[in-house]
């Protein structure tokens, strides 16, 4: 089990963030929420076409690494539980064990509600996209730079940056492209980056240049 000591307002952005990115129906019914002491907790959400990778830096971490998927309506109930403290000034804890995840609230009240995500467990373990997402994004970070040439993205997609509460007013989102991933990568901030896929333009062409969406 992983015990972490967080800023509330950190936590309530964090999972904020990961919900507005996790589509109501998709063919990925699961996060990913991961913990370790370098970058804290972490919630990876996808839908084949777009990703989202929110984190949480930890005031003060014990115990190991821990990984654990959750549905969407626990995020959804944690998240809620977050921003109860959101615009508090406080520090609050979680626990991150296989079981599931715990947000437990500010850490100066002993009786404050704590809301639980239970883990969905499969036979067959965990969802293969979190590696093939955790390689992607890794490849662009390393790959990404500023747009040499005009990309198709689905506006829908790129909206979902509207979604992201920046971890200090009036961030924007810094927009790269990364052609080995055949992706758009955004950041906005330290701490929540996207991913979305690049439309094939030649499948596209009636959508673009002259005759199409300019």
């Amino acid at each position: 089990m992983a015990v972490l000591t967080v800023n509330a307002a950190d936590l309530s952005k964090a999972l904020s963030n990961a919900e507005g990115w996790f589509p109501a129906r998709g063919p990925v019914p699961v996060a990913l929420v991961t913990s370790n002491p370098l970058a804290g907790l972490v919630v990876t959400v996808t839908d084949h076409y777009t990703a989202g990778e929110a984190t949480c830096p930890a005031q003060d971490y014990t115990g190991p690494h821990v990984a654990v998927e959750i549905s969407r309506a626990d995020l959804v109930g944690l998240a809620a539980r977050a921003r109860k403290d959101g615009t508090r000034k406080v520090l609050s804890r979680v626990t991150v064990e296989p079981d599931g995840v715990i947000v437990h609230g500010s850490i100066e009240d002993n009786n404050a509600e704590t809301a639980t995500a239970l883990a969905v467990v499969s036979d067959d373990g965990f969802r293969s996209e979190w590696r093939l997402l955790a390689d992607m994004f890794a490849g662009a970070v390393k790959n990404a730079r500023p747009f040499p040439e005009s990309v198709m993205v689905s506006p829908g997609y790129l909206a979902l940056f509207n979604k992201v509460r920046p971890d200090v007013p009036g961030r924007g989102v810094a927009l790269l492209t990364c052609p080995p991933v055949g992706a758009v990568f955004g950041k906005v901030g330290p701490h929540f980056r996207g991913l979305v896929m690049v439309l094939d333009a030649e499948r596209n062409e009636e959508f673009a240049g002259q005759g199409g969406l300019w």
